[in-house]
């Protein structure tokens, strides 16, 4: 890595429970958030070894960057001679809780910081 080379961070987003719930219960995210848990990955890395087209996987990585749940930790020099970012999942764990007809979302991090999303509840039936 190189620390000339710094990555943007982006402040986190606000998805709502339900937005939030479906991320993590999807494939591609999943894969993402478990294979960059303990060593910064790039990208290619990523789509290559947990065999994600490359299109969604830099889609899912910039949803999960977004919301705060990866976190970009800097750059490395690839075998072609190109910078690349390296991105790290900062979720050590994450619990959905169905409680009285609401969605809710806790997120520890590494950091020991917990976050919780919003309540997301259904529209009633018109």
């Amino acid at each position: 890595m190189n620390g000339d080379h710094e990555c943007m961070q982006e402040a986190p987003l606000s998805m709502n429970a339900y937005e939030l719930s479906k991320l993590l219960i999807d494939e591609y995210s999943a894969k993402i958030l478990t294979y960059a848990r303990d060593k910064p990955r790039s990208v290619q890395d990523m789509c290559q070894r947990l065999d994600i087209p490359v299109t969604l996987g830099y889609r899912r990585v910039n949803t999960l960057l977004n919301e705060g749940l990866l976190s970009c930790e800097g750059r490395a020099l690839t075998q072609r001679g190109k910078w690349t970012k390296l991105y790290v999942s900062q979720v050590r764990r994450a619990q959905i809780f169905f409680d009285d007809g609401k969605v809710r979302l806790k997120f520890e991090f590494k950091t020991g910081q917990v976050r919780w999303s919003d309540d997301w509840e259904a529209a009633p039936a018109v």
